[in-house]
């Protein structure tokens, strides 16, 4: 019998952290309850217009039928966001990103045919003793509507694992996760290698300064944009080290470097003090002034 109950299946926010602990699914678990209860999240208005596609680091990537929904959307971030989070129960999403990628619902066999992946799920079979042990693993969840929705995602997980083996999906190389036979890596390992190494290019830049895109690609693999992109970062937290009226640091002194990609040889206080004037108006947000005291908005400190 269910749990006693006041007339109502208890709130998402109050069972979740329940389910949570009581069960050991990976981070992926709030992703895939928030994917499955987005109609009942924001609507059928904006469900059937409006499809999520991943969520990464807290961005939830959106796909809408139209522009004029991206728009709209745009303008109703906050809400979306807080609508999404109070029904989770957790800081699930932190910002909204509308992209042209849309969600996958097939995939593709070695012909080139399409796969009607849902009818691919519900052929395959597994044991008894698959099925128990999901049951087991249940037993904490005390409302029974929601153990059955939980019982019926994890065999159907069971079943797509199923599913990617006999379709020689294989294990990552470093975490055992099915991935596609092109593939050495899982998407999750993949995020990790790639965040790895973008620290690495900022560790880089922290060490030689004054390096450019050239130096950096012969030791780390990386284009020229993401190069840049972890310049501007490290420029940014600096700057939201230094007082406006001393530039005589060594936070100025690096900038200084990053921005005009300039060695320690060739520098000057007369360059310095150029360079932090114009990287305050190139960066204003990063770099302001507010009631003579540093007032810098929109800087996250980051890990480098």
């Amino acid at each position: 019998m269910s749990a006693p109950r006041k007339g109502k299946l208890e709130k998402m926010n109050i069972i979740l952290p329940q389910i949570v602990k009581s069960m050991v699914i990976g981070e992926e678990f709030s992703s895939h309850m928030m994917m499955f209860y987005w109609p009942k999240i924001v609507g059928k208005h904006i469900s059937d217009n409006v499809s999520p596609v991943k969520l990464e680091f807290k961005k939830l990537f959106l796909y809408t039928s139209h522009p004029i929904w991206s728009t709209q959307l745009s303008y109703m971030k906050d809400e979306i966001k807080n609508k999404i989070n109070s029904f989770m129960g957790e800081y699930l999403v932190e910002d909204l990103v509308f992209t042209n990628i849309k969600p996958e619902k097939i995939d593709v066999d070695d012909n080139g045919n399409e796969v009607d992946m849902g009818r691919e799920i519900q052929r395959m079979d597994i044991s008894d003793e698959n099925v128990s042990e999901i049951s087991r693993d249940l037993e904490g969840v005390k409302d029974d509507d929601l153990r059955k929705i939980l019982m019926k995602v994890q065999i159907n997980d069971e079943k797509l694992k199923k599913y990617r083996k006999n379709t020689n999906w294989h294990p990552c190389s470093k975490c055992n996760t099915l991935c596609p036979p092109e593939d050495q890596l899982c998407d999750s390992c993949k995020r990790n290698a790639n965040i790895d190494r973008l620290k690495s290019i900022r560790r880089y830049l922290m060490d030689v300064p004054w390096a450019r895109f050239c130096d950096i690609v012969k030791t780390i693999p990386c284009t020229a944009e993401e190069v840049n992109e972890q310049r501007i970062i490290l420029m940014q937290i600096l700057a939201s080290k230094i007082s406006s009226t001393n530039t005589d640091c060594m936070e100025a002194t690096i900038l200084t470097m990053l921005y005009k990609s300039v060695s320690p040889d060739k520098l000057t206080p007369e360059l310095r003090q150029k360079t932090i004037e114009k990287f305050k108006y190139d960066f204003m947000d990063s770099f302001a002034m507010k009631n003579g005291k540093k007032y810098h908005k929109n800087i996250k400190h980051k890990n480098v």
